[in-house]
């Protein structure tokens, strides 16, 4: 009597969940990578609209010797020292009503995107070009 040899059809137990492990662990890192490139636009797109704003910041400053007045932080839309029109600064993530302009002296700026939500910090700069990150709504 030959012995009888075990007909496979499919796959055991233990392949599959070993296949299972490996497709959520590959799955995990995709998501954690997709959150860091959207986390990374969003600053881009703050960071970009601000490189709008100290644009028309420094045009102001060539032509009257000093940067406009702003005791608090107030909205860059529809002020006289530029020429930033509504919605020109509203991307995908933040509105024009997110970004603030401050200078108590007219010598020394800063310009703030709010993290609205959108950001876990604030994103900061001043005439310097110095960046800052952080929660604070105030400096």
């Amino acid at each position: 009597m030959a012995p009888q040899t075990k007909n496979r059809n499919g796959f055991s137990l233990v392949e599959l969940m070993i296949v299972i492990v490996i497709t959520g662990v590959l799955a995990a890192m995709g998501i954690a990578i997709f959150n860091q490139h959207i986390m990374e636009a969003k600053r881009t797109e703050g960071i970009t609209a601000i490189g709008t704003i100290r644009r028309q910041l420094r045009i102001y400053y060539a032509t009257e010797g000093s940067y406009p007045l702003a005791p608090a932080f107030t909205q860059i839309v529809g002020k006289s020292w530029n020429d930033i029109k509504p919605g020109e600064l509203t991307g995908k993530y933040f509105l024009d009503k997110h970004y603030r302009y401050r200078s108590y002296d007219g010598v020394e700026y800063r310009i703030k995107c709010q993290k609205a939500g959108v950001l876990d910090q604030n994103i900061w700069i001043d005439e310097t070009g110095n960046w800052k990150y952080n929660v604070m709504d105030d400096d």
